[in-house]
């Protein structure tokens, strides 16, 4: 089977990253993973250092990059801790911040174009309470990619954002835990209650969001950039 291209999937290790590592892989990608945790195959990466992030690019030289690293916090706003605000906005949007500069790099310096996908959530689209700093780096995610589209459409690379709903991973699981705390509530009542956000009535698979992210790297949507697609299974609908 001839080889789509090479891509990198930042984030490997999450629920999402992983599925988009797979994804890639069963679509003839030639498909390399980082993630903070280490192992399985995947790159040490720490994406709040500059530095790092701009080494994995140069080593990986990709034709399409995942951006899936991102951590959570919930709390209200008026007990937000400074430093878990700062760490929520270091990995979700600096990070991709530091991700999109370096990836840009070595895409125009290679001369192929390429394709960039970057993880926000509709938590990004429509704010929530009780998650200001992720719906905060959310947002800020989505004009990060509208910039650096505009940027980039002379060198033909496409970058694009995913806004994907409720999906079954870890993560979403530690959310329900903590509100099943909080809230003196039983965790399968929590993420029933995840399940029917806006029209929407199930929690989604990893692989239904990681599909869509590989597709918009390939020629299927080359004509596609700036856009932020929402997979969500109606959660933005009311």
């Amino acid at each position: 089977m001839s080889v789509a291209g090479r891509a990198a999937v930042i984030g490997a290790g999450g629920g999402i990253g992983r599925a988009c590592l797979a994804t890639f892989a069963d679509a003839g990608w030639e498909a390399t993973g980082a993630d903070l945790h280490a192992g399985d195959g995947l790159h040490p990466l720490d994406v709040t250092d500059p530095e790092a992030v701009d080494g994995f690019a140069r080593q990986v030289d990709a034709d399409a990059l995942v951006y899936a690293a991102g951590t959570v916090a919930t709390m209200p706003v008026a007990e937000t801790d400074p430093a878990v605000w700062r760490r929520v906005l270091a990995v979700n949007l600096d990070g991709a911040a530091h991700a999109a500069a370096a990836f840009a790099r070595t895409m125009i310096a290679g001369g192929r174009g390429g394709a960039m996908v970057f993880l926000s959530s509709a938590a990004g689209v429509r704010g929530e309470a009780n998650a200001s700093a992720y719906c905060a780096s959310k947002a800020g995610l989505i004009g990060l990619v509208e910039s650096v589209a505009a940027e980039l459409v002379p060198h033909r690379i496409r970058v694009n954002a995913v806004a994907p709903g409720n999906v079954d991973t870890p993560m979403l699981r530690e959310v329900a835990r903590g509100i099943a705390r909080a809230e003196g509530r039983s965790e399968a009542e929590v993420w029933a209650g995840l399940a029917r956000t806006g029209a929407a009535d199930r929690i989604l698979a990893p692989g239904e969001v990681a599909r869509v992210c590989v597709a918009l790297c390939g020629d299927a949507f080359s004509g596609v950039t700036g856009a932020t697609v929402p997979v969500d299974a109606g959660y933005l609908l009311s």
